[in-house]
């Protein structure tokens, strides 16, 4: 076997020692490490793998070819769990352990089996150099050296932060200590206590005053340090375990704790680790069991939370989402963290199965006593029973929806994104109408609520919904410990997580010069403000929503940027019903360009419901040139998908798709560049106006369909060419779809195919050249005394001819 990354690229000469030096990888280890990855890899890839509880059971189950990978994740012997890997044919041979199970965090169990000065700790998994390991201090330690054993393995010495043995009491009694195996010492992250670096420098003083102040500086110095790597072992929101279940003694009113850590729900978060724990509803805090906060019990729901002063945690039971407002709150626990919320119904507690950010009712829940919920064309909110309040989740029920008018359906939405009727080319339906009988229940739906445990419901026609609540999706604040910053600072690599600031605007704020994150969800902003040398990306699909007018991100003035991957940008438009439709441009925006230079939009931008623009672009940056490549912008229901003016320019947008808008793209600015875009459904799918500079810009490969005007130009002094587009007309309504000129020259039309009317104004021109002409969907050009339309080399669909009218 190679040797392994750490070895290969670890930092000194001698690990762990940087008075060795600086170690420089041999590329020959390098490559004998790559080439046992890639091997392992490939065995992995080809082989079906199997998980067993214990190793017997593993080694009683010879029937998988070579190679075969498995896993071992609790034998009571904790050295035989692990990664074996099957030698030999299908049905003979053995397996033989290859790796350790791939945990980064391990809670260790201190019991006091050993002795202050060698500690004798347990695991539920065998411990690796590859892992963190935390657990608490039993005794406080009254000599140097101090070991410690894990799952009775030889001992380590335990060498502090910066590589000293610990001094006489410098491990204290409930103390939670952070390290990771290296060689044969256990390297805290954390460091020993302050009062035993106090002791020695009290010791050093009384040989030398000197000398005492000196240790006192390295006192200072030494706490310091403890506290920053304290802190870069915390992730706000992580959390680990903690899982709660119904008691089986007691199901009315006690609750079951897994053991658990958690960092606390604040700006400087702890973090907390507690063993399992029962909770009594119907007893208050401090007394036995008790678990609860609040003065007397009660229907409803309740929250429960972890707390802690600093050193010792406690786990109780609140109805409020502040718990230090209650009444039986301890004195002195300032920090907590939510670790899940439970429903009180009928003096007894609902059943539940917890799975990490799952809750599965034991017993589904009906609502409304299981009688019928009227619905109709107009969307009504509905609270759900049984579903936590107070926090955002997303619940999961069964739907099922009856009505006169068997072809409609209803829709059930989130109360956070604006509502839209149901049917198609509109928000569909998620729950179909019951056709065959009544026990077929139409749809599985997954909804988030808003903080009142509502969500929306709508149908096609006035009917009746059936629904019951199964469980809900709660992520309890959490967020996947990444092994980095606290809140406020940068991951390695200058990487910025969305989670790690307050607010999104916080984030954006501290990448400038970094990478951003944001990581997958809804958010909900009053506008952002973008900053430059940023680079923004998603962790998932991202939804941004506002009911203001200001731009919900603002890149003004902002230069060397980029924005990637699936972000959604939502406003407050009412969903567009066609030309010139409900909407309006009261000024609201999706994303703003105005001054910006050097930038990059790729992914799939949405834009959905904008009073106004989706895209605005205004004020090219120096020489009139914006130098943005923009790619993926997609917009339903907005004034303008993509709104170009006042001279910006230079801009290549490629790869958008809009439909359902006012205006597809409106421009008048000039040099602009689209190419390889689908406008259809629009009132209007280009438009191009007057302005500084205005137009001479280029539509490639551009699909302008089923709208009441392919393009409209008014205005245009100094023209524009569309190469290979492909414009057909509204085909059910007036219009035909068409291009319309008015005071405009320079307007050239080359290949592609018209299937929609031409018309021109007195004072336009325009020609059109080697295109497939739709002679079915096109009436003769329309002309004014005095306008010049030019058509050559025009092929008529009819007969596969010349159009008949080509210039002669």
């Amino acid at each position: 076997m190679a040797i392994t990354a750490r070895e290969v690229w670890r930092d000194f000469v001698v690990d762990g020692v940087p008075s060795s030096g600086a170690h420089k990888p041999d590329k020959a280890d390098a490559r004998n490490w790559g080439t046992y990855l890639e091997g392992f890899l490939t065995s992995v890839g080809s082989n079906a793998g199997t998980v067993k509880i214990t190793r017997a059971l593993l080694y009683a189950d010879l029937a998988h070819p070579a190679d075969t990978m498995a896993w071992v994740v609790q034998d009571p012997t904790i050295d035989y769990n692990g990664i074996y890997q099957k030698i030999g044919a299908s049905g003979v041979g053995s397996w033989t352990r290859v790796a350790d199970l791939p945990f980064s965090f391990i809670v260790a169990t201190d019991v006091g089996a050993g002795t202050p000065n060698a500690i004798s700790a347990t695991t539920d998994m065998p411990v690796s150099e590859s892992a963190l390991i935390v657990f608490t201090v039993f005794d406080e330690n009254t000599a140097s050296p101090v070991t410690v054993s894990f799952n009775g393995s030889s001992a380590l010495t335990i060498k502090t932060n910066s590589g000293n043995d610990i001094a006489a009491a410098g491990l204290s009694a409930g103390m939670q200590v952070f390290g990771r195996i290296i060689g044969s010492t256990f390297r805290l992250i954390t460091d020993q206590v302050n009062a035993a670096i106090v002791a020695a420098a009290e010791a050093a003083a009384a040989e030398s005053s000197g000398y005492r102040d000196q240790a006192l500086g390295y006192r200072d110095e030494a706490a310091a340090y403890a506290e920053t790597a304290l802190e870069a072992t915390l992730a706000r929101g992580y959390l680990f375990g903690g899982d709660i279940s119904n008691n089986v003694t007691d199901l009315t009113n006690d609750l079951d704790i897994a053991a658990g850590v958690a960092a606390s729900d604040d700006a400087a978060p702890t973090m907390m680790v507690w063993t399992a724990v029962t909770r009594q509803l119907d007893v208050a805090y401090g007394t036995g069991n008790g678990g609860r906060f609040d003065t007397s019990i009660a229907d409803g729901v309740w929250h429960i939370f972890v707390c802690t002063n600093g050193t010792l945690n406690a786990i109780g039971m609140s109805q409020s989402l502040d718990p230090t407002a209650a009444a039986n709150y301890p004195v002195g626990y300032t920090k907590y963290r939510r670790i899940g919320s439970r429903v009180r119904i009928s003096g007894a507690w609902r059943r539940v199965v917890q799975r990490g950010d799952h809750h599965l009712l034991l017993d589904p829940l009906p609502q409304n006593s299981g009688a019928a919920i009227a619905t109709t064309t107009t969307a009504a909110l509905r609270v759900l029973t049984g579903i936590p309040t107070g926090i955002e989740v997303d619940a999961l029920f069964e739907a099922s929806y009856t009505s006169a008018t068997v072809s409609a359906g209803a829709f059930l939405s989130s109360p956070l994104i604006n509502d839209t009727a149901p049917g198609a080319g509109n928000a569909g339906s998620n729950v179909g109408h019951i056709q065959v009988t009544n026990q077929y229940t139409a749809g599985s739906v997954r909804v988030r609520t808003n903080t009142s445990g509502q969500i929306r419901h709508r149908a096609g026609a006035s009917g009746n919904l059936y629904l019951a609540v199964h469980g809900w999706f709660d992520d309890r604040g959490s967020n996947v410990f990444k092994g980095g910053p606290a809140v406020g600072s940068s991951s390695s690599g200058g990487e910025i997580r969305s989670s790690q600031y307050n607010t999104l605007q916080e984030a954006i704020t501290a990448a400038a010069g970094k990478n951003l994150v944001i990581e997958a969800g809804n958010y909900v902003t009053t506008g952002l403000t973008g900053v430059s040398n940023i680079e923004i990306t998603t962790g998932g699909p991202v939804t941004i929503s506002t009911v203001t007018n200001a731009p919900i991100l603002d890149m003004t003035g902002c230069v060397n940027w980029s924005l990637k991957g699936h972000i959604r940008f939502v406003g407050n438009a009412t969903t567009y019903t066609g030309y010139p439709g409900s909407l309006s441009d009261t000024g609201q925006k999706g994303i703003k360009l105005s001054a910006c230079d050097r930038y990059l939009i790729d992914g799939k931008i949405e834009f959905a419901n904008i009073n106004g623009s989706g895209l605005y672009a205004e004020l090219s940056a120096g020489s009139w040139q914006h130098d943005g490549i923009i790619k993926g912008i997609r917009a339903t229901s907005c004034y303008h998908g993509i709104r170009y003016t006042n001279v910006a320019e230079y801009d290549h947008v490629s790869d958008f798709s809009i439909s359902n808008c006012a205006f597809a793209v409106m421009v008048d600015s000039g040099n602009v560049m689209f190419s390889d875009g689908k406008m259809n459904y629009n009132s209007v799918c280009v438009s191009l106006g007057a302005g500084s500079n205005n137009a001479h810009g280029e539509f490639i490969n551009c699909q302008m369909n089923h709208s009441n005007y392919a393009v409209d130009a008014t205005g245009i002094t100094l023209g524009e060419v569309f190469t290979g587009c492909i414009a057909l007309g509204d085909q059910a309504g007036a219009g035909h779809g068409t291009i319309r000129l008015t005071n405009s020259v320079g307007i050239i039309w080359n290949g592609g195919q018209v299937g929609c009317d031409i018309s021109l104004d007195a004072t336009s021109k325009m020609g059109l050249l080697n295109a497939y002409i739709r002679t079915d969907l096109t009436n003769a050009p329309s002309v004014a005394g005095g306008g010049v339309f030019t058509a050559k080399n025009n092929i008529a669909n009819t007969t596969g001819a010349l159009w008949v009218h080509n210039t002669p």
